[in-house]
């Protein structure tokens, strides 16, 4: 297994570009989707506030009500998690919440910023922290410690741990399935290369988090780093 410093990889990469980031245009199935389940009567009002202008909408009525029943996902052709098992070698981003590391496939990620405080949404769930304008789309900011379990102020002490204040400062974006995502963390730790026989995918004896949203363990060195499905995160923000 190879690592590369986080600034190394997204150096090389343009993740700013309208191709990367779907740019403005109408709202995909997936956003209108999230819109109309988590901003209600108030989207029009909420978008303003964002900077992102509601008119975008394109198809409404019947068009939308079919993209919520179906859940607004534009589905791709396979799941990640599932072509993620076939490929040789996987790629990851390595981060912290406390003491814990976790990892995500660059594969689903399109960038990683700093912390920006979300406009709320009195209709979502605790772990939707709200949404933010990240040129031009509707970004939903998930509090990842949530989903997994883990406790704030659990800065381990150990080496590689996460702030003592335990306070996410920065945000994984990743876009699938229509909708780009935020997963809020503490900080980035490195990069990963890791060849297909150092992970394992069968994680039914699991360490100390939720399983719900982990999808196999990396084996980095001596350690097991959690590798989070991006698309179950997707699924939960989607259907709860």
């Amino acid at each position: 297994m190879t690592q590369r410093s986080p600034e190394e990889y997204f150096r090389q990469h343009d993740f700013g570009s309208e191709a990367a980031t779907g740019g403005g245009g109408e709202f995909t199935a997936a956003e209108r989707a999230f819109m109309q389940k988590y901003l209600g009567v108030e989207e029009g009002d909420i978008l303003r506030r964002i900077g992102i202008d509601p008119s975008r909408a394109g198809v409404a009525g019947a068009a939308a009500d079919g993209a919520a029943g179906s859940l607004g996902v534009d589905d791709e052709a396979e799941a990640l998690d599932a072509r993620l098992r076939r490929e040789p070698v996987l790629q990851m981003v390595g981060f912290f919440l406390g003491a814990q590391e976790f990892a995500v496939p660059t594969e689903a990620v399109q960038e990683v910023i700093k912390f920006s405080t979300p406009t709320r949404l009195p209709a979502a769930p605790s772990f939707v922290a709200g949404i933010v304008n990240l040129r031009g789309r509707v970004t939903p900011l998930v509090r990842l410690r949530e989903l997994l379990d883990v406790p704030h102020g659990d800065d381990g002490g150990g080496e590689g741990a996460g702030s003592a204040g335990g306070e996410d400062k920065f945000i994984i974006v990743c876009r699938r399935r229509g909708l780009q995502m935020g997963m809020m963390i503490e900080r980035v730790h490195t990069m990963y290369r890791v060849p297909q026989q150092d992970i394992d995918w069968a994680i039914e004896s699991h360490l100390g988090v939720s399983v719900d949203f982990v999808s196999g363990l990396l084996k980095a060195g001596e350690r097991l780093v959690s590798i989070v499905s991006v698309d179950k995160i997707l699924d939960c923000v989607l259907k709860r």
